[in-house]
């Protein structure tokens, strides 16, 4: 046994030369021995190898095949050469081999400049920052990354969510989805001067928590990549995170985990209002936070019978001297705030300063009203409502809030929300116009199954029309002429002339920074089809070169005349910025309920905007538009982020998001 432990022992070290030389002798001189001994008793030694429990043979321990193993170097070495390698007097210069010293203080030297070096590496950021700065600059507004106690639980909640919102998307979508998340910034290596292009160059020193925006701005989301000039905002930039003491925000896709980082949990309580079709996933969600109610509450509108999405985004942030309402186009994502250079949208948002007194609900605006009706019906928790009105709305009396409430609404509630609530909106700001005398430029990032009949209604509510009432005389029009042939010049003007929508084509999408969107989204069998009004599209081509758009903005040009239809009428505009698309889907169908015998408002979809009425005072018309004014007059309140006059389509398709590209 002692022999085979050795010759095992033996083995084991045959990759270190050191040691071959001063343990081979001992071990050969002990395997000498060993076969004299087995030689001088061979009698007692059975030569039969032995069977274990299984029956298996069981070499015999002293037989040295570990020894015919080695290398065959090691088994030419003499015994003579082991013995003159074990004894010294009889070692050549040869056979002495210096052994190698170890340098400890360079070791230690070289760990220290390696950790030199670890430590000035840049930390991760979630908004890939400037390597230069100027004095004169804001600093930047980092996010916070806290541990939560709950994290196990959280990470389960943000798995929920991510796996519940790919199923809502097919799987080329969702490839093509990923080219939006890569962000370019590995792509500048070190930063190096063109990287240093999304540095801001007109930023000015901000208070977090003050009155930055007292009158309302739209601003463009960042874009990493892109010369910041004022006019882009970060979402650290409407968060402001430092002061933010209570956050209601709501959206279609979220990202949790970039979420959070972006947020102050430790002193920052969130309400999500989410969507959830199934009574089960809602459930689950709720589980999961369970135990994080001390800084994070869900609310799910109603998902019940026909409505099919909860899309609004709003966010409602509460500071301690002031309430930021936000009015988003981009969801909770990271590649629709920018920060893979590849997406554009665009957000409004507004600073209500804190009132000494609390007012009622009675007491606020038209838009602080709407605003109440609307989180009321999404189902808003109590307290979070109740904190609205602490502050002055006066501010808004000139805007408006527009929304679509899920479900089926009827009469009085039917006439706030959908398009009659946007015609609704329009006549309260004083913006009627003519129809034959509306322009109406749409950029949306999805189209749906688009009719002659819809655009229609969308110009009507555009124009300032009550719906309901228009399509009461619609519906007794049709019956009073149902036997009669229609009458061709009973209009005459084309629907199809006065509006224009901007969605990109596939030529525009793969020639761009991402190369593909899952989110831009229309279905090649509407588009094809014959009564689809393809002619009203243009190609959305983005003021930034090679982003795509997210954004969902509306500008109406109109004029407006008196009854006798006077020479001398008055130059409108307005633009709408939020979450509805141009479909029937965001903005509702009138139906004659003939059951109850009442008008009412089927919404598929949560969607909430903001109307914002645009001074022409000045303005430039347009050639040929019989007075309406250039779309230049949106420069100043809300500046297209799209080439105009975009290009017509003529032969070229759309981006088409289920096929593979």
């Amino acid at each position: 046994m002692a022999t085979c432990f050795r010759l095992s022992r033996l083995q084991s070290l045959l990759l270190q030369p050191q040691a071959i030389r001063s343990l081979l002798p001992c071990a050969l001189r002990s395997f000498t021995l060993n076969t004299n001994i087995r030689n001088k008793h061979s009698s007692c030694i059975s030569k039969t190898p032995r069977k274990g429990p299984s029956g298996l043979k069981l070499e015999h321990p002293t037989r040295p095949k570990l020894l015919q193993s080695l290398p065959q170097r090691i088994v030419a070495m003499s015994t003579t050469d082991a013995n003159n390698i074990n004894d010294p007097s009889k070692q050549t210069t040869d056979d002495v081999e210096t052994k190698p010293k170890i340098d400890f203080l360079a070791l230690k030297r070289e760990r220290e400049r390696r950790q030199q070096q670890s430590s000035k590496k840049r930390e991760r950021s979630i908004s890939p920052p400037p390597t230069k700065r100027e004095t004169n600059k804001a600093s930047r507004l980092d996010s916070t990354t806290t541990a939560l106690p709950s994290g196990a639980r959280l990470t389960s909640f943000s798995s929920t969510v991510s796996n519940d919102q790919q199923m809502r998307k097919s799987e080329i979508a969702r490839t093509a989805n990923d080219k939006l998340q890569t962000s370019p910034a590995t792509a500048f290596g070190n930063h190096n001067a063109d990287a240093d292009k999304h540095a801001p160059s007109h930023a000015t020193k901000v208070n977090p928590g003050g009155l930055q925006y007292p009158k309302g701005v739209v601003k463009k989301t960042w874009a990493f990549g892109h010369e910041r000039n004022g006019k882009d905002i970060k979402l650290e930039e409407v968060l402001e995170s430092q002061t933010l003491k209570t956050a209601v925000i709501s959206a279609f896709q979220w990202d949790m985990d970039w979420l959070f980082r972006k947020l102050n949990v430790q002193q920052t309580k969130c309400i999500f209002v989410m969507q959830a079709k199934e009574q089960a996933l809602k459930d689950e969600m709720l589980e999961q936070t369970k135990g994080m109610q001390n800084f994070l509450r869900l609310c799910f509108p109603s998902m019940e019978g026909l409505i099919n999405c909860m899309h609004s985004k709003l966010m409602l942030l509460f500071h301690p001297e002031k309430l930021r309402i936000a009015i988003p186009t981009a969801n909770l994502l990271e590649f629709d705030w920018g920060e893979s250079g590849v997406m554009e949208n665009s957000v409004w948002l507004i600073d209500l300063p804190r009132l000494p007194n609390k007012i009622t609900t009675d007491d606020l605006t038209d838009f602080g009203k709407e605003l109440m009706f609307f989180i009321e019906k999404q189902g808003v928790p109590q307290d979070a409502r109740e904190g609205v009105v602490n502050f002055d709305f006066s501010a808004t009396k000139d805007i408006a809030f527009v929304h679509t409430v899920g479900g089926m609404l009827y009469e009085d509630e039917a006439e706030r929300t959908g398009l009659p609530g946007l015609s609704q909106a329009v006549r309260r700001l004083g913006l009627v116009t003519s129809e034959q005398n509306l322009d109406i430029d749409f950029a949306a990032s999805s189209m749906g199954s688009l009719k002659d009949e819809f655009l229609k209604n969308v110009h009507a509510a555009v124009s300032g029309i009550n719906m309901i009432e228009r399509a009461e005389a619609a519906n007794s029009k049709a019956k009073s002429t149902f036997f009669q042939a229609p009458n061709p010049n009973a209009n005459n003007h084309s629907i199809r002339d006065r509006i224009r929508l901007y969605f990109p084509t596939h030529e525009t999408v793969t020639s761009s920074t991402a190369g593909g969107a899952g989110t831009i989204c229309l279905s090649r069998k509407w588009f094809e089809d014959m009564s689809f009004p393809r002619r009203c599209f243009r190609d959305y081509i983005s003021t930034r070169p090679g982003m795509l758009s997210h954004n969902k903005i509306l500008y109406a040009r109109g004029l407006q005349r008196t009854e006798a239809e006077s020479s001398d009428a008055k130059k409108i505009a307005w633009a709408y910025v939020g979450s509805a698309n141009m479909s029937e889907s965001a903005w509702g169908k009138l139906i004659y309920d003939r059951r109850v015998k009442k008008w009412k408002v089927n919404c598929k979809n949560w969607e909430c905007g903001v109307l914002l009425p645009v001074s022409t005072e000045g303005a430039k018309t347009e050639a040929g538009e019989d007075g309406i004014v250039d779309m230049e007059v949106f420069k100043d309140v809300v500046e297209p982020p799209f080439m105009y006059p975009g290009l017509e389509y003529e032969s070229r398709e759309p981006w088409y998001f289920m096929e593979k590209h």
